[in-house]
């Protein structure tokens, strides 16, 4: 019984210390669960976890290509900055998180991506890091980051033997009306532009100016106005903005031959002149031709002649003469309004005086008639409906009056400078 006792004994102090040692190891691991990591642990799994993200970028470059920074200057638009790097206004987009294309600001940082992309296909064999957010117990310190590695699929690789895809062509219409039937431009008419180009060249023209003769329809700051600042997009018209460019200074230009109620016969008329910068016997177009030397001059009246088609006639006839003589190819623009019923009579007369001098006509009243009330504000019925954004990429801007009358006027100006043989 003695030596069975001390047996019991002893295996019972065994059992104990085993219990104990159990206990103490389940301690320490509901310690070590509930105690922050030290910050020098901290410290290197972030860096290690930062070295394999940066590795993985590196490894992505070479086949995205270079990026670098742009700072948008005065004059820029998306358009201008894609053209200067070789890239798309798409990718600039996607790059910058830019869902408005006419929303840059000057000085703001963009960036340009997918420049000088190499044939290098990208290893597979790198993981990308992506940050999982583990939620916080409500004892911890801080909400620890496990980064778990997504093996990545296969790159596609710039082919250099493959035929690029060609680039589609620009639109022969604005609303579905063709342009060579609102750009009228005959042989005839492109032979004279080009007498009336050269006199004006010797009598000191600027060829690189043009201005506008007119009333409210085209008062600043509405008629062409937004292509001399940033803020516009062409979409699928892109191709006139070399014409912008050469004539970039006229669009934004505050005429001295705009005025608000300005008839057909008020053309000459020292009442309608500047004061402070017409001479004392110069009326409003001989003194704007004097001041800016354009050489080209779109002609838009007819809103405020109701009623005297003969004496519109007359007065338009001497108008486009003066244009001549000055060596400043007239462009006669008709318009969308129908204050004149339905003879539409002056828009008659402005096609019939184009045809006479063979001198361009810009067709407008064609093209309104696509668009709803005709392009005009309902408001008043005269006005064209204001479009601010001049964003030709979304199909609002051609139910607009004055966004398409300002696209349709570049187009013809595009026509007459290749006509010039002013595009280099």
């Amino acid at each position: 019984m003695g030596s069975h006792g001390k047996q019991s004994n002893w295996i019972g102090t065994i059992g104990v210390m085993i219990v104990f040692l159990l206990l103490s190891g389940c301690a320490k691991q509901g310690a070590a669960a509930d105690t922050p990591a030290p910050r020098s642990a901290t410290r290197l799994a972030t860096k290690s976890a930062t070295t394999v993200a940066q590795a993985a970028v590196t490894k992505v470059a070479p086949s995205m290509g270079m990026t670098i920074l742009h700072t948008v200057q005065q004059g820029e638009n998306l358009y201008r900055i894609a053209r200067k790097y070789g890239t798309s206004v798409q990718a600039i987009q996607q790059a910058n998180g830019i869902s408005d294309s006419t929303m840059i600001t000057l000085g703001q940082k963009l960036i340009i991506p997918n420049l000088q992309a190499t044939t290098e296909p990208e290893p597979t064999d790198t993981p990308a890091i992506t940050p999982t957010p583990i939620p916080a117990s409500p004892t911890a310190r801080g909400t620890p980051i496990v980064y778990t590695a997504t093996p990545k699929g296969p790159t596609a690789t710039i082919d250099p033997h493959a035929t690029p895809s060609p680039t589609p062509p620009p639109p022969d219409n604005v609303n579905g009306i063709q342009l060579d039937q609102f750009v009228i431009m005959p042989p005839a008419v492109q032979e004279r532009v080009k007498q009336i180009f050269a006199k004006g060249q010797t009598l000191g023209s600027n060829p690189r100016r043009f201005t506008r003769v007119g009333d409210s329809i085209i008062e600043h700051p509405h008629y062409m106005v937004k292509f001399d600042t940033p803020d516009y997009n062409l979409g699928q018209y892109a191709y006139l903005q070399d014409v912008l460019d050469y004539y970039h200074g006229s669009y934004g230009r505050d005429s001295l031959a705009v005025r608000r109620g300005l008839h057909s016969w008020s053309w000459a008329n020292p009442t309608w002149a500047d004061k402070d910068q017409c001479l004392p016997d110069e009326g409003p177009v001989a003194c704007e031709y004097r001041v800016f030397k354009p050489s080209v001059s779109f002609i838009v009246l007819g809103s405020n002649d109701v009623g005297v088609p003969d004496y519109f006639r007359k007065s338009m006839e001497e108008l486009v003469q003066f244009a001549i003589d000055q060596g400043v190819v007239p462009i006669i623009v008709t318009k969308a309004d129908r204050h004149e019923g339905d003879s539409n009579i002056n828009n008659i007369i402005l096609k019939e005086t184009a045809a006479k001098f063979n001198v361009p006509l810009l067709d407008f009243d064609a093209v309104a008639g696509t668009m709803p009330n005709r392009g005009i504000d309902p408001t008043d019925g005269t006005h064209l409906a204001f479009y601010y954004a001049h964003d030709y990429s979304v199909p609002v801007a051609f139910t607009k009056g004055h966004a398409v009358h300002d696209l349709t006027s570049v187009i013809m100006l595009d026509k007459l400078w290749r006509v010039l043989g002013l595009k280099s």
